[in-house]
């Protein structure tokens, strides 16, 4: 396809472009294979999945080669291993990582606490119910963002590493899987699996053939915690076989997505535009109608509750709505791939983090719908590179000066 002509030219697996191609085409081959799981597609998802792949690939590439150098000789972003250690604040860092060691047990006490309340035999499925509510039955009040301070903190330690001692990345690790473990949540330990495979490839240290290894065994990782989290009730166990465990959390999204209708509100985007609805109801500028995240499950005929990055945009705006977002994130993060390929230490912890919300597109849409989660990580980043804003920690000198070259960080 056009994205993988492009590879050969600009741009890697982890490209906006690449993985969007990549993740859909993916999901359609696996439905000629395992759709006999789940419901048919509607038609709907297909022409969603045709504006959308498309639009996105070809801004985010456009957005990509506005900024791109002058010289169209130099190719910087197929030579990978190049990056320096990430520069660090090393006062904000271990100030943060001091927040995290403190606060962190204190999430997990918290949601323990809550959950010991009820039947002891379904404490998997409790949790699971409490990380999804949208109130804070929890009482974990601004600890909840100790989760987001902790995974900022391991993506700048895997950059960092070796540079950053053993101790200090096993606390940040340890410090994640208690928050993975407080809300018995899955995504916590595929999000630092998938940024440290992402890392070890930008640093030139895994190949593609490692990475389809360890894809393989993070599934069966992910179907073994799936097992050991569910009720034991009937409804549970019915479809706990692996292709099974498969289809309902790689192909029920898409068939998922074929009952979602257009929703006709007097607020504009208000699915789209949550965040910002959120933020002027909590200053006092209006009252707004907040639209909780948690959404209803459908049967596909699993229960499901995600739809896709397609479905708060479909719901505002219909098709319409699916290409303009889809402008909006190829403009995004064609920006952010080319600030990260050119070398900015800012834009290269974000596009890690960017880089999963992409991969996880066929799932849910991450970005526009949790920009505070986004805000809390880049809070973190400016504060533990601070002092390195700009594209180079380094400064050069007008005349040696070209945008696409990158000096390795002492």
């Amino acid at each position: 396809m056009l994205s993988v002509f492009l590879l050969m030219k600009v741009g890697d697996v982890f490209s906006p472009w690449f993985l969007t191609t990549g993740v859909w085409l993916a999901i359609l081959l696996l439905f000629t294979q395992y759709g006999h799981l789940v419901y048919p597609l509607e038609d709907k998802f297909f022409y969603c999945v045709w504006i959308w792949v498309p639009v996105l690939s070809v801004s985010s590439i456009l957005t990509y080669y506005a900024l791109a150098p002058v010289k169209a000789d130099v190719n910087v972003s197929v030579n990978r291993g190049r990056y320096g250690d990430l520069p660090l604040n090393r006062f904000f860092f271990m100030a943060l990582l001091l927040v995290s060691l403190l606060l962190t047990p204190v999430y997990l006490y918290k949601i323990y606490k809550v959950v010991s309340m009820f039947d002891m035999d379904n404490l998997f499925y409790n949790l699971r119910i409490l990380t999804l509510s949208e109130s804070d039955e929890s009482g974990t009040g601004l600890l909840k963002y100790v989760r987001s301070i902790n995974q900022a903190l391991f993506i700048v330690a895997v950059w960092r590493y070796p540079k950053i001692s053993t101790p200090v990345l096993v606390c940040i690790v340890l410090a994640n899987l208690m928050c993975a473990i407080a809300i018995m949540e899955k995504g916590s330990i595929f999000f630092m699996i998938i940024i440290t495979v992402f890392v070890l490839y930008e640093k030139g240290r895994i190949r593609l053939s490692r990475m389809v290894v360890l894809g393989v065994l993070i599934v069966f990782l992910f179907y073994g915690i799936n097992l050991l989290r569910s009720v034991d009730t009937e409804e549970a166990t019915e479809n706990n076989t692996f292709m099974d465990f498969f289809s309902m959390y790689v192909l029920s999204p898409s068939v998922a997505f074929g009952q979602v209708q257009e929703k006709l509100t007097e607020q504009f985007g208000s699915r789209t535009f949550a965040f910002f609805y959120a933020v002027l109801s909590k200053l006092g500028i209006g009252h707004f109608t907040v639209e909780p995240k948690l959404q209803e499950f459908v049967m596909v005929p699993m229960t499901t509750n995600v739809y896709t990055v397609f479905q708060p945009f479909y719901e505002d705006f219909g098709y319409r709505g699916v290409a303009f977002f889809a402008t909006v994130y190829g403009v995004f993060t064609g920006w952010l791939y080319r600030m990260f390929r050119d070398g900015g230490v800012i834009s290269r912890c974000m596009y890690a983090y960017v880089a999963e919300i992409l991969i996880l597109q066929f799932f849910q849409e991450n970005l526009i719908l949790s920009l505070s989660v986004f805000f809390q990580y880049l809070i973190v980043f400016v504060l533990c590179v601070q002092r390195y804003v700009g594209i180079s920690p380094h400064k050069p000198s007008p005349s040696n000066h070209h945008p696409s070259s990158i000096t390795p960080h002492p």
